[in-house]
């Protein structure tokens, strides 16, 4: 086979992502900052895709679980495999995967963060098979958002084909 040229693979299954984030004022319930945003879905991410789908590694590779926000707004690059600076970790609080079926297929994994929770200057989110180190799937940077004991944060992360 020496000399042959790898042939191109058909079909492709690309992720991408984005990141819905609220920021309400705790006792009246106003939208204090709103915005979405479009992630990078990293090496270390899509990966853990494709070991997941391997049956030898299913079983090792833990489910998505786990959202982290920090303080850092570098720019996000494939190669990243933490945040840049984490503050906060949280399990994802809701799933919605009715859209599983759909053309493209998505999902969405929800969480809120509590007035005495994540109270900082944030910067970036993260996607992570585990409550520590663990896997990272997808990192996003934004413009600075201060959350503080006033506001609640909520952040819906959606990672589609």
């Amino acid at each position: 086979m020496e000399g042959m040229q790898k042939a191109e693979m058909g079909d492709q299954i690309l992720l991408r992502g984005c990141l819905n984030i609220a920021v309400k004022n705790a006792f009246t319930g106003e939208i204090v900052k709103q915005f979405r945003i479009d992630n990078t879905i990293v090496t270390s991410g899509r990966r853990w895709v494709l070991e997941a789908i391997q049956s030898a590694n299913a079983a090792s590779a833990q489910v998505i679980q786990q959202v982290a926000v920090g303080t850092s707004t570098t720019a996000p690059v494939t190669g990243d495999t933490a945040l840049g600076s984490e503050n906060t970790r949280k399990a994802v609080g809701t799933w919605d995967s009715t859209n599983l079926t759909s053309n493209p297929p998505s999902w969405e994994a929800q969480v809120s963060f509590a007035t005495d929770e994540a109270n900082t200057t944030l910067g970036e989110v993260g996607l992570f098979n585990s409550s520590s180190g663990g896997t990272m799937l997808g990192h996003i940077t934004f413009a600075t958002i201060d959350k503080t004991t006033s506001n609640t944060l909520s952040i819906s992360y959606t990672i589609s084909n």
